[in-house]
């Protein structure tokens, strides 16, 4: 547990560092060159160059030396990976939209840097990739070390969820962090995590651009229609998790 904690505090501080010299790079070459730069680049770079030095960290301390964890599993695991992943996205937003009451303190921020193409690639995939050799590669595999499976899975989820700081994501982030931990532990690889983790986080940024005015599936959907889907979507997930168990 202690591990995972200093891990994780690690990563955000390794934010805070790189924040804080790319926001002042991009603050010293604005005023000397008179440059227009729009304020989501700060961003963008910050978020990239952070997960590219928390990767570095975590490779060279050989945490994700392990083949195994790099294993693709096989065709039949990976489609019901893409099935969970798929039916766990419109459960979460249900969730989601029940608890709308929680702030959403980076939605301005995610608005501003998902309208960029090196913003959505860092949002919808280097993002959930460097995520997954964190949270399950590194956290999950030192908790399950330590606990019984159930009780690492959940506290890794906890730790997930947490780490996202932002109120509206906690609780979905912990509830996702549930399916990413149970499919990590059953196959003993990061390669479903990261799927379901890319295809979370890219449906997020393609709702989000392609339907501004949409909080939720509900809003595109209408009532009759969103339950039906809601009903399928436990359903499918329900039985995906069985074939993969």
């Amino acid at each position: 547990m202690k591990k995972s904690i200093i891990l994780v505090l690690l990563y955000l501080m390794v934010q805070a560092i790189v924040a804080f010299v790319i926001t002042t790079a991009f603050n010293v070459y604005s005023n000397n060159a008179n440059a227009l730069i729009t304020n989501e680049w700060p961003i963008i770079v910050t978020l990239l160059a952070a997960d590219f030095v928390m990767a570095g960290i975590l490779l060279q301390r050989g945490y994700l030396s392990h083949k195994r964890l790099w294993n693709p599993t096989n065709v039949h695991c990976l489609w019901w990976t893409v099935v969970a992943g798929t039916t766990a996205i419109f459960i979460t937003d249900a969730i989601s939209s029940v608890a709308s009451f929680l702030p959403n303190w980076l939605e301005g921020t995610f608005n501003n840097i998902e309208g960029n193409l090196l913003g959505i690639i860092a949002v919808a995939i280097i993002g959930p990739i460097l995520e997954e050799m964190l949270f399950r590669g590194v956290i999950t595999t030192e908790l399950l070390k330590a606990y019984p499976p159930k009780k690492a899975i959940i506290t890794s989820a906890i730790i997930f969820g947490v780490f996202h700081l932002n109120p509206a994501q906690i609780l979905v982030a912990t509830l996702l962090g549930l399916l990413l931990g149970w499919l990590f532990y059953k196959t003993h690889s990061m390669i479903p995590g990261i799927i379901v983790h890319i295809l979370n986080n890219s449906s997020s940024v393609f709702f989000t651009q392609t339907y501004p005015n949409a909080e939720n599936f509900y809003d595109l959907l209408g009532l009759a229609p969103y339950i039906v889907c809601l009903a399928i979507a436990i359903l499918l997930l329900t039985y995906s998790i069985k074939n993969l168990a």
